[in-house]
């Protein structure tokens, strides 16, 4: 018989987990490196750009890292078929531990209420239009080699400009637009950091790919992501300018 990575969806899976581990890993090292610039530089100006990212990304390090971190520990366990939810092999505790992130550092609900109500409306969009300047910056200076990563960078970014400017107007009249945007609005910014992330990674992959296969193996797994994860974005755009209409169509006894 055929071992089971011969089967697409295995693929799909294995490469799922692949692209938002390896993702995550950089985008919490990025931002720790914010961290030191906000405690360490010696530059005022420097340092308040360190504390201003800090504040912004905190809430998506913590809710988005473990949303998709539970994605990426149940695809592990539908990997194993039936073995994966049975104790022998480990999977179903490390399902059972993920689970828990998504709650203990306060509920990511909560954690993107944060991002929303305080991080992107209580900044007036400043602390955002600090990172989005960043990305853009990135991909005004980028070679040509990397055109692949590039354009649906930006095109993910101007899909996130065009949100945040969105949310940014209908809170004004309506408060409840920020509770019933937030949690996929850091959705949405998460898979465009991501991809920030894996465009960066794939600048140096490019660099050394014939050198090792371990950047041969980045390169490959950031061509899936931009292919197969970062249009996820554009859904969750459409269902935060749904609006909050939706969500009041029923009375609270008819839940």
């Amino acid at each position: 018989a055929d071992p089971i990575i011969v089967h697409p969806d295995v693929r799909r899976m294995l490469l799922t987990m692949k692209a938002l581990n390896e993702g995550g890993r950089a985008f919490s090292t990025y931002v720790a490196m914010q961290l030191d610039t906000a405690k360490y530089s010696e530059e005022p100006t420097t340092r308040k750009r360190g504390e201003d990212l800090v504040a912004l990304l905190t809430p998506v390090a913590k809710a988005f890292l473990t949303d998709v971190g539970l994605e990426t520990a149940v695809h592990g366990q539908q990997i194993f078929g039936g073995h994966g939810y049975i104790r022998e092999w480990g999977q179903e505790q490390l399902v059972r531990d993920v689970r828990i992130t998504q709650i203990y550092e306060g509920t990511n609900g909560i954690q993107a209420l944060d991002l929303m109500g305080r991080k992107i409306v209580g900044s007036g969009g400043a602390f955002y239009k600090l990172f989005a300047d960043e990305i853009r910056h990135f991909t005004a200076t980028a070679g040509s080699e990397l055109g692949e990563f590039v354009k649906p960078l930006n095109a993910a970014l101007d899909d996130l400009d065009a949100l945040t400017a969105w949310v940014l107007d209908r809170a004004k009249g309506n408060p409840n637009e920020i509770g019933a945007a937030s949690v996929e609005y850091l959705h949405a910014f998460g898979y465009v950091s991501y991809a920030y992330m894996w465009a960066l990674m794939a600048r140096t992959a490019l660099e050394k790919q014939g050198e090792d296969g371990f950047y041969a193996s980045k390169l490959g797994t950031a061509r899936f992501y931009f292919a197969r994860l970062l249009p996820r974005v554009q859904s969750l755009c459409a269902s935060v300018k749904a609006g909050s209409e939706s969500l009041y169509l029923l009375d609270a006894e008819q839940f």
